[in-house]
């Protein structure tokens, strides 16, 4: 056994192997062995062995073994420059001749498999457009696709497929990619693989199996999106992944439910190194962690397909053919490619826009219409990576993947964009954006960035003059045109002795989003001084292209970097010369001042330990990792035990159907809604339209809606004056999705009168007096007066915690479908109020009850937008089905979605508090505003917060006065915790006020005013089951509470920049249930002893199916694989009082005790069979039950509900406690969260995961709320969607345990549980207080007064500001 000793070709630090190789020592390494190696993939790496030489490859993170040298010479052994090489003179345009390729022939037909079935588009017949996603051409041709489509923009992750394809160098590649924005075409001689085709619930694949049996799917929407992103990159790394590797991967696959831990956990089962993982459910008896044992995983295959896919490039042809009214040509050499652009250049007319496709990643953000589509992406010589002695050639149609193997710029190039776009995406594409788009500050890539300051050049090939030449970026930018030329390829050269590199990024969240600034900088050392010539620093979204500053490079020049007199004048400079275009200006100014601290920091030939963390380009995240503690029972099994989700399985192979995958009746037409833009009188055209757009079938308009009065939810169609912003005005009818939205696009809208200055904010309608009127908004306690009297302080506060947009991954879908025999709708939509939306559409439509049948399987997600925000869109689809006569599907976009529909409630509060020196609160008065939108929808919001807003603090005295504010914007509606949580959050806000002023924990001063137990709430609840103190004292003993506020107060001494915060807050949520009688459940057991069940409340995510399903098995006692839960249908459901509303975090209980009810009936109508046949088997009892014409068939009701312990109508209360920890940068406002222990009181659980789910789920997405989630609007109105920032897995708590506290059984519940779905959402004030804490440390040593955050979310820029980083303190030593 010999260690081989591995260092890379530019002289970087050794690479480790994880295990020793076994070789002769007297003969090179053989062949084709695979070492394993921790390293990045592309890499040349130099092999010593035996005192012999050779140069391997690194692919897929493999080392492959060669020759005794690489196909380019092995770079030679490189002696220190002492000075910085002149610059080398580039020789002018030179003659190109094309590399020599393999001919290949020409054809219309385009062929590639999908899941192992070969498909063939022609060219010359089909009617579809030449960039039809892939995605779109599958669903519209391919039944059981088991696909899914959310944003359409390539961003959420749900669309991914696996491509299977031969790369340049004739190996197999399997990469994940985004099968919404890949145009089908693209894929001629390729595979496609979905979740469907490497498994089915009959015969799973570990990876779909691994997910559900982890509980890592919740609604269900992004998961086969998460199995093929990891089946992928399975098949692509085949010797195998480290946990690390798994744990990082999930960074362009959006999931709003689970907080991302279970995924994880699922994607690390399959690490080589698993066990050291520790991730395991475990009971309370335990006390203790575990780790999962490691999925035994087969080779994954993909379907053997030998006749088409996957094709070398030269076999798969030059595709090329008109489709629709652009020319698509496909060429697989570049002599084809030269050839190519020649003719074009010669045609008569000439096409106005040749688009060069290499992956087409970027053309959801810059949308084109082109003349004609060549794709590149095919071309081997433009995929191909060389090391040379000097450097490397990375070739032009080279995937950012691929690219990203060059270690100087491997971590910065994994924040941004996702995997699965730089699967596709390819490194000349991405140069190519910042040449054409030459305003950085609308999409700024940073790989442009990244390659000007490796001091990269580019070579472009002119097929007109035949010619290619040599720029620099900084050239290549101010190029007059680009028109018939092409990238070829990239040259980076090696670094020297010497060279400091800093790449620094900071955005509003860490990964996958938009830049507020970045910046690659570097330069070289000799003899303590900076050589000259050395300098190169370009920053990222400051201009209308990378930015660089000649000037202060320059004076860099031949100085010492440790002069701090010299580095101070510096950053003068620099100040004064960056100028922002866009944007926060001053965080923007700032981000750069501080990144070039950071360069400096490098700089150093040693540091003080204060300052070594603030020299880090961002802060690092850990393998994340956690614990979940939990007692079960048997005793009434199944109900108790951690089972995973019944449909889970189903949601992972694709065969679990949402609205969007029923298949599609013929001539079924898709609809998209044209939104107003402005407030005022308005006229549609929609002229010239239908010569555009093929497949055009003309607008619905409001003179075709029966009823358009207002009702749930508003006007259908805004008619001749719009009301709001994002009303709809029209709706335009295609017979594909993509040609729905095109032609909305191009409906013109005229508007007169319109309305100059809007109403968006809370602000804004105070100062127009612009309010609802509404009387019962109040609630006194006590006399606020007095209490105020006798406080030793008084302290008025005003804060404001925005909006939030659900981001269900499912967006609004509805498919109606008329019937001809009675003039009425079958309406499919995804709704989480099936009954009520059927009333509504009868309303509008002017049917009876007996003509409108809305059903639902499952929703992909809710959260409380779906409830009244799926009125309309399903108001929609039903007028245009019933005015054409045709069928309709309407399934939004994402971002259309968000423009449309309202949001969570907005709020901004104005308080006043009373309190003495020892931090008792004796007097609150609160006058809180919310934002209701348009229409008034926030009643219920307001009442909720009313029961809410003492938390759990015994405050004699009360005054609190809401007013609710009429804007210009949709109506907003309920979201998880709708009321309850800015309830909490503003009596946590008090707390936080309190311990500002007296300079205490902010923990303290929540014990010292704590309920006590038979304490009543302002609103008359009596506390007789409380256990906050419990809980409390508990999680404080789990987190090491005391050690943790130790530690955070000796690091914050210890470091200038770098600061750490924490926090404990606990929460009261007051359920109640809305009515005696809210859900009914169908319950039917067959002729064969399986039973058939109907529930009214709505799956959409929560685990409602599964508890209920638990409950009849338990009751029937029959396993619960003979129970099948039916489609919602208001045939059945709403018969009788049923009002079938999920919501409210009570759905589950009641719907399980409506089964328990109908169960009781059922075995009541057994009980004689039984007699007669005590030791029959239960098929049989049914058979003979059958026999006797014994009806099992009850719809029953929730009957039997406690009653209400307060006239809000509240029956318990859930309560919980967190404790949090966090790291902030401050001179960039990056936050870490690092520790998060969460406790709570759930009762008995009648399924611990699906609950602890519902705990980790709902905390992230108050994480999301408090830090990333932020709205911004213009001063019209308008808002960009797609920088709205949901949280990925770098922002969930690197360590989350969870615990769910108490074995005590609810009374109120049929199974002994309590509400959870919503509950924990609102403890994520914790996230607030932990992040001020860190600021305020930084502010007080900047000599700042620290202050509470103004406005939640407390994004970056807000962080930094409050902390008060000025580059005038920044010190090197």
């Amino acid at each position: 056994m010999q260690r081989i000793l591995v260092k890379q070709a530019d002289g970087h630090p050794t690479v480790a192997f994880r295990e020793t190789i076994d070789v002769k020592h007297s003969s090179m390494i053989p062949n084709g062995t695979v070492l394993q190696m921790v390293g990045r993939e592309g890499e040349w790496v130099k092999v010593i062995s035996g005192g012999k030489l050779g140069y391997i490859k690194a692919r897929n993170a493999k080392l492959i073994v060669g020759a005794k040298k690489s196909p380019a010479s092995p770079p030679a052994a490189r002696p220190a420059a002492p000075v910085a090489p002149a610059p080398v003179p580039r020789p002018a345009a030179v003659p190109f001749t094309p590399p020599p390729a393999a001919p290949a022939a020409q054809s219309t037909v385009c062929t590639f498999t999908f899941n192992g079935t070969r498909y063939t588009i022609d060219t010359s017949k089909t009617t579809m457009d030449a960039d039809m996603s892939t995605h779109d051409w599958i669903v519209q041709n391919v039944p059981n696709s088991g696909l899914r489509r959310s944003c359409g923009v390539g961003r959420c992750g749900s669309c991914v497929c696996m491509l299977t394809y031969t790369d340049a160098t004739g190996n197999t590649a399997y990469r994940s990619f985004n099968s919404c924005i890949r145009p089908v075409l693209a894929n001629n001689g390729m595979s496609i693989t979905s979740s469907i085709g490497i498994g089915t619930t009959a015969s799973p694949h570990p990876v779909q199996k691994a997910l559900a049996d982890h509980n890592g799917t919740q609604c269900g929407f992004c998961s086969v999106g998460m199995v093929m992103h990891l089946y992928a990159k399975l098949q692509d790394s085949p010797q195998g992944l480290t946990v690390a590797d798994l744990d990082r991967m999930v960074d362009s696959n959006y999931c709003r439910c689970t907080g991302y831990r279970p995924i994880l956990d699922a994607y690390k089962s399959f690490a080589v190194n698993a066990s050291e993982a520790p991730q395991e459910h475990v009971s309370l008896k335990e006390r203790r962690a575990k780790a999962f044992k490691a999925v035994e995983l087969p080779r994954p295959i993909v379907k053997p397909v030998t006749d088409v896919a996957p094709q070398p490039p030269a076999a798969r042809g030059n595709l090329r053919g008109t489709v629709g009214t652009a020319e698509w040509i496909q060429v697989s050499s570049e002599a084809a490619l030269s050839s190519t652009l020649q003719q074009l250049s010669k045609a008569s007319p000439a096409p106005q826009d040749i688009f060069l496709v290499g992956g087409h990643t970027s053309v959801p953000l810059f949308p084109r219409n082109s003349d004609v589509y060549v794709q590149v992406g095919t071309i081997p010589s433009l995929q191909v990576c060389e090391v040379t002695d000097i450097g490397v050639n990375i070739g032009a149609g080279c995937s950012l993947t691929d690219v990203i193997a060059y270690q100087r710029i491997a971590e910065h190039g994994h924040l941004s964009p996702g995997s699965n776009i730089r699967n596709t995406g390819t490194i000349g594409g991405n140069i190519m954006i910042a040449y054409e788009h030459q305003d950085m500050s609308a999409f700024p890539v940073d790989w442009p960035m990244l390659l000007q300051a490796t001091r990269a050049t580019v070579t472009i090939v002119d097929c007109v003059a035949s010619t290619t030449q040599v720029f620099t970026l900084d050239e290549f930018y101010n190029m007059p045109s680009m028109k018939f030329k092409y990238l070829q390829k990239f040259f980076i050269p090696f670094s020297n002795a010497g060279d400091v590199f800093v790449t620094c990024r900071n955005a509003q969240r860490h990964i996958y989003a938009e830049a507020e600034c970045a910046s690659a900088m570097r330069c070289n050392i000799q003899g303590g001084k900076i050589v000259a010539n050395s300098v190169f620093m370009v920053f990222n979204s400051l201009g209308r292209t990378p930015m660089r500053y000649p000037a202060i490079e320059k004076a860099m020049y031949g100085i010492d970097p440790t002069d701090q007199g010299v580095f101070q004048n510096l950053c003068a400079q620099l100040a004064a010369a960056i100028q922002p275009m866009s944007g926060n200006v001053a965080y923007k100014r700032s981000l750069a001042l501080s990144h070039f601290y950071k360069f400096f920091l490098n700089m150093q030939p040693s540091l003080p330990a204060s300052l070594s963390l603030a020299a880090r380009p961002w802060i690092p995240k850990g393998v994340t990792q956690g614990t979940q503690m939990y007692q079960t029972n048997t005793s009434r099994s199944p109900v108790g035990q951690p089972i995973p989700k019944v449909d889970g399985l189903k949601q992972c192979t694709g065969e679990a159907q949402y609205v969007q995958n029923i298949p599609l009746p013929a001539n079924c037409l898709h609809a998209c809604p044209v939104l107003a833009t402005s407030i005022g009188d308005f006229t549609v055209s929609d002229a010239g339209v239908a010569d555009k757009v093929d497949g055009y079938h003309g607008l619905i308009l409001a003179k075709d809606v029966p009823n358009n009065k207002h009702n749930g939810g508003g006007t259908t169609i805004a008619d001749k004056v719009t009301g709001h912003i994002g009303a709809v005005v029209a709706v335009v009818l295609a017979d594909t999705p993509q040609r729905a939205v095109q032609a909305a696009e191009l409906v013109q809208v005229s508007y007169t009168n319109v309305k100059q200055q809007l109403i968006m904010t809370c602000e804004d309608a105070i100062a127009a007096g612009s309010f609802f009127a509404d009387s019962k908004n109040t609630l006194k306690q006590g006399d606020v007066a007095t209490g105020f009297a006798n406080s030793d302080y008084v302290v008025e506060d005003v804060w404001n915690i925005d909006g939030q947009y659900h981001f269900h991954m499912e967006t609004q879908s509805c498919l109606a479908i008329p019937n001809v025999e009675n003039g009425g709708l079958e309406v499919h939509a995804a709704t989480q109020l099936p009954v009520v939306c059927s009333d509504l559409l009868c309303e509008t439509l002017l049917k009876d009850k007996s003509q409108i049948v809305v059903k639902n399987k499952r929703c992909g997600g809710g959260f409380g937008g779906k409830l009244l925000n799926s009125i309309l869109p399903a108001k929609l689809a039903c007028v245009a089905a019933l005015t054409r006569v045709q069928p309709v599907s309407l399934v939004l976009e994402q971002f259309t979605n968000m423009k449309m529909l309202g949001l969570r409630v907005p709020w901004r509060f104005e308080t006043k508090v009373g309190f003495n020196k020892d931090g008792t609160i004796n007097a609150v008065q609160m006058r809180p505003y919310l934002n209701a939108g348009y229409l008034n929808q926030s009643k219920g919001s307001v009442t909720a917060f009313l029961g809410a807003m003492d938390n759990c603090y015994n405050i004699p005295n009360w005054d609190i006065a809401c007013t609710i504010c009429k804007t210009d914007l949709p109506s907003n509606t309920s979201m998880r915790a709708p009321g309850w949580l800015p309830g909490i959050y503003n009596a946590e806000r008090v707390i936080s006020v309190v311990a500002s002023k007296l300079n205490m924990l902010a923990a303290d001063v929540r014990q010292k005013n704590f309920y006590k137990k038979g304490d009543v709430t302002p609103y008359g609840f009596p506390l007789n089951n409380w256990n906050i103190d419990q809980l409390w004292d508990n999680t404080k003993q789990s987190a090491g509470w005391q050690d943790m506020v130790s530690q955070v107060n000796t690091f914050n001494q210890s470091n200038k920049w770098v600061k750490k915060g924490l926090a404990l807050v606990p929460t009261k949520f007051a359920v109640g249930y809305s009515t005696p009688n809210a859900f009914d459940v169908e319950v039917a057991v067959n002729s064969d002893g399986s039973v058939s069940v109907m529930s009214g409340g709505t799956e959409i995510g929560q685990g409602l199916t599964t508890k209920v399903t638990q409950t009849i098995a338990f009751l029937l006692q029959i396993p619960m694989e003979r129970i099948s839960i039916l489609e919602q249908s208001t045939q059945v459901l709403g018969k009788h009082l049923g009002e079938d509303i999920t919501g409210g975090s009570i759905s589950s209980e009641l719907c399980c005790l409506a089964s328990k009810n109908a169960c009781h009936r059922i075995n009541e109508a057994l009980a004689p069979v039984r007699k007669l046949m005590p030791d029959a088997p239960w098929d049989e009892v049914v058979k003979e039950a059958y026999r006797l014409g014994i009806p099992l068939r009850f719809l029953a009701m929730d009957e039997g509900q406690a009653k209400p312990l307060d006239p809000a109508g509240h029956v318990y209360n859930t309560y919980g406690v967190a404790a949090l920890e966090c790291t902030l940068d401050s001179l960039t406002g990056q936050v870490h969260l690092d520790k998060a222990e969460l406790t709570f009181d759930i009762g008995t659980s009648a399924n611990p995961v699906i609950d602890i789910g519902q705990i980790e789920g709902a905390f992230v997405m108050g994480l999301g709320y408090t830090l990333t989630e932020a709205i911004e609007y213009d001063t019209k109105g308008a808002m960009n969607a797609a920088d709205y920032l949901i949280p990925t897995p770098w922002e969930i708590p690197q360590t989350m345990n969870v615990t769910l506290a108490t074995e005590v059984a609810n009374p109120v519940t049929t199974n002994g549980g309590k509400a959870i779905g919503e509950p924990p959402m609102t403890f994520t004030y914790a996230a607030i207080e932990a992040v001020q804490m860190a600021v305020a440390a930084a502010a007080a040593d900047n000599g700042k007064t620290p202050q509470l955050c103004l406005k939640a979310p407390f994004t970056p820029d807000r962080r930094f500001a409050d902390s008060g980083a000025m580059y005038t303190a920044f010190k090197l030593a």
